[in-house]
C-alpha cells in the first residue's frame, strides 16, 4: 500500500504542477518581428483587426564600404618607387649610350666595343622598373581575384602597374633605337 502513493507520483505530478502555474498577460514566446526580419522569414503584415495592411517594403541591403590594406598600399608605393629609381638610373646613363652608339663604327672596333658595353649598362639600370612592371602585374591579377580586397586598392595597383609599364615600354623604345645605331656583328 505504501508503493502505491510512490508509484502515482509521475501521473499527477504534472497535473500538479500545472495547477501552480499562474494565469495572466505573459508575452508570448514567438519570434518577434524583427527575429523574423533578421532571420529572413516572411514577416506577417501587422493590421488592427478587420483591417488590411500592406506588408512592409523590403529593406535594400546596405553595402558597407570595403576597408583599404595599408599594407598593400605600401607595396604598391615602394614598387612604384623601385620602378622611378630605375629610371633615373637609365636616364642618367641614356646620354653616354647615346654618343657611344652614334661613334659606334664598323662592327667588333673598340668604339662599338664601348657602345655595347654602355648599352649594357643602360639595360642593367632598367632592371628595377622591369621587375617592378611585373610584380605590380602579378600583384594587380592575384587582387583582382579577391573579393576582399577594396575597390580603391586595386585601382591604386593597377594605376602603378599602368604608370610603371610606360617606362619600361620607353625604356625598351630606346635600347631598340641605340641598337640600331649600331652595327650588326
Amino acid at each position: 500500500m505504501r508503493r502505491l502513493p510512490m508509484l502515482l507520483l509521475p501521473i499527477a505530478a504534472p497535473a500538479v504542477l500545472t495547477a501552480c502555474a499562474s494565469q495572466g498577460d505573459f508575452p508570448s514566446l514567438a519570434p518577434r518581428a524583427v527575429e523574423r526580419e533578421l532571420s529572413g522569414a516572411p514577416v506577417p503584415p501587422c493590421a488592427a483587426p478587420g483591417t488590411a495592411a500592406e506588408p512592409a517594403p523590403a529593406a535594400a541591403p546596405v553595402a558597407l564600404p570595403m576597408p583599404t590594406d595599408p599594407a598593400l598600399r605600401a607595396r604598391t608605393a615602394a614598387l612604384l618607387q623601385q620602378a622611378r629609381r630605375g629610371e633615373r638610373e637609365f636616364s642618367e646613363l641614356l646620354p653616354q649610350a647615346r654618343a657611344a652608339a652614334r661613334r659606334g663604327g664598323a662592327a667588333g672596333s673598340e668604339p662599338w666595343i664601348a657602345a655595347q658595353q654602355l648599352i649594357s649598362r643602360l639595360e642593367a639600370a632598367r632592371t628595377p622598373t622591369v621587375n617592378a612592371v611585373a610584380e605590380l602585374d602579378a600583384l594587380s591579377v592575384a587582387r583582382s581575384e579577391d573579393a576582399a580586397t577594396a575597390p580603391e586598392d586595386i585601382a591604386s595597383v593597377l594605376a602603378a602597374a599602368e604608370e610603371t609599364r610606360r617606362l619600361a615600354d620607353a625604356q625598351r623604345a630606346e635600347l631598340d633605337r641605340l641598337n640600331g645605331l649600331l652595327s650588326a656583328p
